[in-house]
């Protein structure tokens, strides 16, 4: 039974004490895993720093938070003031290490400001979290979607592939969210299709409120 439809709405809920608890020792382990990932950036941890993400306090899906802070990162990179650029990206890592637009800003800042070492550990966890969603699947259809933890890390994904967005819409298959996205190669004109499981995004709607 497949249902496209071109919105929706989401119930929340507040938190009991049980889930208080589960989100602070989820908080805990999010942080000891980026300090092994700071130590060896390797696709793997960062798989595995995506999928615990989801679990904390920290991750907020439907915020315009990190959307905001980049374009203010972005916006700093086209004035080519590297500092700015640099404080923007650390703030949106602070709260998603798993931002492809934070990695991205910060790799490309820190090498304009002549930060080399620190420009390649970015560009090392940015590669490791495209690696990271690809390892999740092909995009091709709903049975090997691609697994998005926002609507700005898709959007992000795709444009880091240098394609063009023409279209998006939601479809519910047997009780599960996916965003089917229509896309362009602007290089030769391809249009094509990638499915974005994005059943993380709704769980945390309908379990958590306030975050």
């Amino acid at each position: 039974m497949l249902q496209i439809v071109g919105c929706s709405q989401v119930s929340t809920y507040p938190l009991d004490p049980l889930q208080q608890q589960r989100l602070a020792q989820a908080n805990l382990q999010y942080k000891s895993l980026i300090a092994d990932i700071e130590q060896s950036p390797d696709p793997a941890r960062l798989a595995t720093l995506r999928k615990h993400y989801i679990s904390t306090s920290f991750y907020q899906p439907h915020t315009m938070t990190e959307r905001v802070l980049s374009t203010a990162m972005f916006d700093a990179i086209k004035q080519q003031q590297w500092q700015d650029c640099l404080l923007q990206s650390d703030k949106i890592l602070k709260t998603n290490y798993i931002s492809l637009n934070g990695h991205y800003g910060a790799m490309l800042c820190h090498l304009e400001s002549q930060q080399q070492t620190q420009g390649e550990y970015h560009q090392e966890v940015l590669d490791s979290l495209m690696a990271a969603i690809w390892q999740s699947g092909d995009g091709k259809s709903t049975a090997s979607a691609f697994q998005a933890t926002s609507t700005t890390e898709l959007y992000t994904f795709i444009q880091m592939h240098g394609f063009d967005i023409q279209a998006q819409a939601l479809l519910w298959q047997d009780d599960t969210p996916y965003d089917v996205m229509t896309i362009v190669n602007p290089r030769d004109g391809t249009e094509f299709v990638w499915y974005f499981d994005i059943s993380a995004q709704m769980l945390r709607s309908k379990s958590t409120a306030g975050l």
